[in-house]
């Protein structure tokens, strides 16, 4: 999957994102798009506000994982 691939699905997955810093239900969905979609096994450590509760985190969060 390329980076634009990887945004294209993160931005059909938006309006979970926006809610996800503040709310630990909306990070836990987060975490398991970004599994099924992405194919990324998170360790507990990694469902966090830093690399989920932004739409620019997750982004990131995913690029360092898939190495794009």
């Amino acid at each position: 999957m390329n980076k634009k691939k990887v945004k294209e699905r993160l931005s059909e997955f938006a309006g979970i994102c926006q809610n996800a810093e503040n709310d630990e239900k909306a990070l836990l969905e987060v975490a398991l798009f970004v599994e099924d979609v992405f194919g990324i096994v998170l360790s507990d450590n990694e469902i966090c506000e830093k690399n989920l509760g932004t739409h620019h985190a997750i982004e990131k969060f995913v690029f360092e994982k898939l190495q794009l």
